[in-house]
């Protein structure tokens, strides 16, 4: 199951403001996975991997609804979901567990989604898909600082050329 998150992660990574259905099905798919073991509708074995995805469905339809309101309740959960697993991305075994970190976080990311939607979609997003692909994997002797940085640095610059060079110029 290791690898569906790296892989999801690494999708993040590159098209998580360009198509930020992507960005709202991946919080969705990790709320699902939260969500698994307090929901029971199919069998464990099923029920580990159907729900999730159900989930992931579920927020892609309503990005395709909602739009950009999808997005910012998919940063506020992004913003939370990121600052508890931050501790496991680097290496530690703890997770900071507080509602309060969690809400100030998703707080902090709807705010910036309000104010400036594109930079801090891909910032956020980035950040998000880094976190999930570190506490995922494990590289060797290379500090997870330093894969953190320059994994954060790789999307959001990817990100914003795919988002300024996708749509034609007016020129």
């Amino acid at each position: 199951m290791e690898i569906l998150y790296v892989g999801i992660g690494f999708l993040m990574l590159i098209a998580g403001r360009p198509v930020y259905s992507v960005f709202v099905g991946t919080i969705s798919f990790l709320v699902g996975t939260y969500l698994v073991d307090q929901i029971t509708i199919l069998p464990p074995e099923w029920n580990s991997f159907f729900l999730p995805m159900l989930f992931a469905i579920i927020g892609v339809v309503l990005t395709l609804v909602f739009k950009r309101w999808a997005a910012r309740v998919a940063g506020f959960l992004a913003g939370g979901i990121m600052i508890t697993n931050l501790p496991n991305a680097f290496g530690s075994a703890g997770y900071w567990t507080s509602p309060y970190l969690f809400a100030a976080a998703g707080i902090i990311a709807v705010i910036l989604l309000f104010i400036i939607f594109d930079f801090a979609l891909i910032v956020l997003s980035s950040l998000m898909a880094v976190t999930l692909i570190l506490s995922y994997t494990r590289v060797g002797n290379l500090d997870q600082g330093t894969i953190f940085l320059i994994l954060a640095v790789f999307g959001i610059i990817v990100q914003y050329l795919i988002l300024q060079y996708a749509s034609p110029s007016p020129d």
